[in-house]
């Protein structure tokens, strides 16, 4: 297995992500700019085929922007910590095996998302998925996000949801449903985000996410 390669550190969310952060939390944020909290580390690796990363910087930006528009009402926010690489062994996730692979992979203290070129579906192999919350049962206890290259603008945002405990909703234009109606951006629902605020709190106290490194 050839081992991940570290392309590069971003310590600063891009600015067309900063302005959306910063329009929302003005807008609907109950507390004040000096108290919200910094914004949680993202650890990017990217798969590698025929010298091609499977997706662009500007597709990485797009993700996380629409991911701190959306979680903006839970005062959470994120930010690009690292971007590394992969191998072409990693492009296609078919199993479950090759998703458990991808813990061996792991950047400590960081949300890991992990993009592929494709992503089958493990229960019905007849279908492709755009992105999954993934547990590792060659780490217990590890969790990650797996993104496929087909993947819209709000799929780590609703990947991010379930990163934070929250489960699928029937709800149309909620981020954790895939019903939508309309053009318009996805919400979490009040107890939403008080379970993404609990779950903040919790991987911070037990430094499974450290702000700053």
């Amino acid at each position: 297995m050839r081992p991940c390669q570290t392309r590069r550190v971003r310590h600063a969310i891009s600015l067309s992500a900063l302005a959306v952060v910063s329009l929302a939390f003005a807008s609907v944020a109950p507390r004040s700019r000096a108290q919200i909290d910094p914004p949680l580390p993202i650890a990017f690796t990217v798969a590698v085929e025929e010298g091609t990363e499977a997706a662009t910087d500007a597709w990485l930006t797009e993700q996380v922007t629409q991911a701190n528009a959306i979680f903006t009402a839970s005062d959470t926010a994120f930010v690009e910590r690292e971007h590394r690489t992969m191998g072409a062994e990693h492009a296609h996730m078919e199993n479950r095996s090759d998703r458990h692979a991808l813990a061996d992979l792991l950047v400590a203290r960081s949300i890991n998302v992990f993009v592929v070129a494709s992503l089958r579906d493990v229960d019905d192999p007849s279908l492709m998925r755009r992105g999954v919350h993934w547990r590792s049962a060659n780490h217990p206890g590890t969790h990650y996000v797996i993104l496929s290259a087909i993947s819209g603008p709000t799929v780590l945002a609703h990947e991010l949801g379930h990163f934070f405990g929250n489960p699928h909703s029937a709800t149309p234009n909620n981020i954790m449903s895939y019903a939508r109606d309309g053009e318009v951006l996805p919400f979490f629902d009040s107890e939403q985000l008080r379970r993404i605020r609990r779950f903040r709190r919790r991987f911070l106290a037990n430094e499974e996410l450290v702000l700053g490194e």
